[in-house]
């Protein structure tokens, strides 16, 4: 058993006898006190989104850009692609701290310029899907190529850390596997995970925040790098702005341009931040929706449980009931055939349970 220098335990992963040739970017610290650049993109992004929002929500609403809200009984319309204010947020937060930064100092900018390329380019992709409705094994595939930017970049070391000082090293040309493969399939799971839990008013802003916070601050404990800690803050600045809006009852829907852009920062931020064990933590009510996806897909279910899931049984109180024979479909569903909620009570139920997930992954992050 080899150690490195922090005294983890490295387990080499050698795929073939070629060595391997890494590229190594010198990343200047930065003149900011530790942890301000990041405290500032936060506050940006999220004055950002709240100043762009209600803007937004008038011309999508006057250009008929609304989406209808299926879980509630009078079937109101809502305003869609709310998920723009957060994408022109992210990146003029973390392009105006870095920007400030450069002109006072020195700053190496790829890896912000990597993730903002992974955020747009998921994003666009998003779009799309709102728009003509992607299969999901497609949109899958493409997302990954929103990973190219942090193959461009390629900040090792290319390590998976785990807790108890274990951690996986890629050696010798098995870093291929790690940025040909596992970055894609990370970025692009990611993203998916987020975009599958959502349907409910401030479900899928109130996940993205929550699982943001918890990385910036697994990130902090475990002395990341300082650009995946900006890009984890300015997420959980976008996400908080959004769900101003987006929570209960909702006045606008961020869509799948949201959720794919946001859930690739997340991923692209993991990446940057060497946090693949501790992202998969935080995500981890998401599996639910994978498995069932790929259950019911092997089945060829997935158009009906998808109709399912958007045509729920509403009680007279306004309690949500999953409709018939849909009981297992999402996590959502399983709770509400246990116990009929409010549409505000299952979204709080399902974001404990998403906070549940990052208080695990913050300990283990400890040990």
């Amino acid at each position: 058993m080899k150690y490195n220098r922090k005294g983890l335990a490295i387990v080499d992963v050698a795929v073939s006898s070629v060595g391997s040739v890494h590229q190594n970017l010198a990343i200047t610290t930065y003149d900011f006190v530790d942890g301000a650049a990041a405290v500032v993109a936060l506050v940006l992004s999220m004055a950002v989104v709240l100043l762009l929002t209600p803007s937004l929500i008038r011309k999508m609403t006057a250009g008929g850009m609304v989406g209808t809200d299926v879980n509630k009984a009078d079937k109101p319309k809502v305003a869609e692609l709310g998920g723009i204010a957060a994408l022109f947020a992210f990146s003029v937060s973390i392009s105006l701290v870095v920007g400030i930064q450069k002109l006072v100092g020195n700053i190496a900018e790829p890896p912000f310029l990597a993730a903002i390329s992974v955020f747009l380019m998921a994003a666009m992709i998003g779009l799309i899907d709102d728009i003509s409705d992607l299969k999901r094994w497609f949109k899958a595939v493409v997302l990954g190529i929103a990973a190219l930017p942090l193959m461009l970049v390629h900040l090792g070391p290319e390590v998976i850390s785990f807790p108890f000082s274990i951690a996986i090293s890629f050696a010798a040309s098995g870093y291929l596997l790690y940025w040909l493969v596992l970055v894609p399939i990370g970025v692009s799971g990611i993203a998916n995970a987020m975009n599958m839990s959502a349907g409910y008013n401030g479900l899928e802003s109130g996940q993205i925040a929550i699982v943001s916070a918890v990385l910036l601050v697994i990130g902090f404990l475990r002395g990341s790098s300082e650009f995946a800690l900006m890009v984890f803050a300015s997420l959980v600045g976008c996400s908080i702005g959004l769900f101003y809006f987006n929570r209960y009852p909702a006045k606008i829907f961020i869509g799948d341009i949201g959720t794919l852009g946001l859930g690739a920062a997340i991923g692209a931020g993991v990446i940057l931040g060497h946090l693949e064990f501790f992202g998969l933590l935080a995500i981890g009510p998401a599996f639910y929706e994978g498995m069932a996806t790929a259950y019911y897909g092997l089945r060829g279910e997935n158009g009906h449980r998808r109709k399912a899931c958007h045509s729920p049984t509403i009680l007279s109180d306004g309690r949500l009931q999953p409709a018939a024979g849909a009981a297992r479909y999402t996590l959502a569903n399983l709770l509400l055939s246990k116990r009929p909620m409010t549409e505000r009570g299952l979204v709080r139920s399902l974001l404990c349970i998403y906070g549940a997930c990052g208080g695990v992954a913050i300990l283990l992050s400890l040990v």
